[in-house]
């Protein structure tokens, strides 16, 4: 099996050969409007993550200024008239500023496209799941890093991390928003990657993305990352093996590899910084004009020009493996970037600059630490409430048959479905549960086991809903990034 740095350069040799599957020699060009857009609301973050791609606790100690409120909106209004169809709102954390940030998905949701908050779900409250139920086509990314909160909480920087951003899950799935859970993979927590997908597959989550640590940012300081993706993958086939695809589950690779695509693939989204500076991603350190300063359709027009500029191909020709993103002399969110349209002015770099250190965890014995999560997540799995979806049913117990209002599906279900459909109807997945060991006697580890299934595939199919699901419950998770772009984690 070839190394990530093989692939890396095998990936580059292939496109110069006119190899890369399949796509054309010749260079593409950027669309006439941008696809999509990812906004970075702020530099400041409430944790202290030592592998933050943003390098926001830098930020945050710096008490970086970044654009007013009102100038983040002119910006969303400038890219929805430009067209863009989906949206990621970003940060630092995006809840530290939180009216701005519901306005803004709200704003964009209304005008119909698809929208991504990534947060770290420590303000997650009950007025912020509420007010994202309302929105038709939003997906919370919140990230969880680790099967107990001891790992998550020194991955975090912060004690209590973990349990914030579990119960912010739970709350967003008790209002019917669709939730991906971002898991960033450490050498301290991948043996516990099998017992993380449990843990989400049981709290109700519909996605899970899986990345191992970009080295941009604060990673690119230093530290050991790397992890094995193949094991990764692994963990992915054998919980399908068991629950088949109750959830969805991506491993993402986390190397920066299409930077091997730079002069021959064109970005199709544009990427706001907090202080307006526009990029093509959040891989490529070189911006395109200010989205206030210049407007977000005049740096679109010269980012479709200049994407191809010899100092970035420079730049990304020198990247024949992953490894060696942090050995550059520019480095994404650890450097400033590069003005591509006013040349090489004086930039400064994060560097040496310093840092707010992470508050470790409290000691406690790993075996009682998991064993804490896990009773967490089974108390707030086995009491969200649900309700039924618009229908009709008829037939007998044992097979009954459903007519979805909303769209017009048949379905039928059996007797146990049945059993745990009533259940559901005002009821939890305890009632479901109970119901299902006194109908046939089974023991109650495994009628929870088989309540929480048949519970996600009834809300898969739409038959259930959270009880304070808003009109517009997912019925499919959004967008995992932009075109273009590169997913991170």
């Amino acid at each position: 099996m070839r190394s990530r740095a093989e692939n890396f350069t095998l990936g580059r040799i292939a496109w110069k050969l006119g190899r890369g599957a399949g796509r054309p020699a010749a260079l593409t060009e950027a669309p006439e409007r941008p696809i999509g857009a990812k906004f970075e609301i702020t530099y400041a973050c409430n944790l202290r993550c030592g592998f933050c791609y943003t390098d926001s606790p830098r930020r945050t100690l710096q008490r970086t200024p970044e654009m007013s409120d009102e100038e983040w909106r002119s910006v969303v209004e400038q890219a929805l008239e430009l067209g863009i169809v989906e949206a990621v709102v970003t940060g630092g954390e995006p809840l530290l500023r939180k009216e701005l940030t519901l306005g803004l998905v709200e704003t964009l949701a209304a005008a119909g496209v698809g929208v991504t908050l990534n947060t770290n779900g420590w303000f997650v409250d009950d007025e912020v799941a509420r007010r994202l139920s309302a929105v038709r086509g939003v997906t919370a990314h919140i990230s969880i890093d680790g099967a107990r909160s001891g790992l998550h909480d020194a991955s975090r920087g912060v004690p209590g991390s973990w349990r914030r951003a579990i119960e912010g899950i739970d709350r967003l799935l008790g209002a019917g928003v669709g939730v991906c859970v971002v898991h960033v993979v450490t050498p301290q927590n991948a043996e516990t990657v099998p017992e993380m997908l449990e843990q989400m597959w049981r709290l109700g989550v519909q996605w899970i993305r899986m990345t191992p640590v970009v080295l941009t940012g604060a990673a690119a300081r230093g530290g050991e990352w790397s992890v094995s993706r193949p094991a990764l993958h692994r963990a992915a086939k054998e919980f399908e093996a068991r629950h088949g695809d109750a959830m969805k589950i991506q491993v993402i690779p986390g190397t920066g590899g299409t930077i091997t695509l730079q002069g021959r693939e064109a970005p199709g989204s544009i990427l706001v910084r907090p202080n307006g500076d526009i990029r093509p991603d959040s891989m490529r350190p070189f911006t395109f004009g200010n989205a206030i300063s210049d407007g977000v359709d005049a740096s679109w027009q010269e980012l479709r020009e200049g994407w191809d500029d010899e100092r970035i191909n420079k730049w990304a020709g020198k990247m024949k493996g992953s490894g060696d993103l942090p050995k550059s002399d520019l480095i994404a969110y650890l450097d400033d970037e590069i003005d591509i349209t006013g040349g090489d002015g004086e930039r400064e770099s994060g560097r040496q600059a310093p840092v707010p250190e992470p508050t470790p965890p409290k000691a406690t014995d790993p075996d009682a630490d998991l064993d804490e999560a896990r009773a967490k997540i089974r108390e707030l799995a086995m009491a969200r409430r649900y309700r039924l979806a618009p229908l009709r049913s008829s037939g007998s117990f044992e097979r009954r048959f459903v007519r979805l209002v909303q769209d017009g599906t048949y379905l039928r279900l059996n007797e146990s479905g049945s059993v745990v459909m009533d259940s559901l109807d005002g009821g939890t997945l305890e009632d479901a549960a109970a119901a299902l060991t006194d109908r046939y006697g089974i023991p109650r580890e495994r009628a929870e086991a088989d309540a929480i299934g048949a519970g996600r595939s009834l809300l898969r199919q739409r038959v259930v809903i959270a009880e304070d699901a808003g009109e517009s419950f997912p019925v499919e998770s959004g967008t995992s990034d932009l075109p273009g772009a590169v997913p991170q984690g």
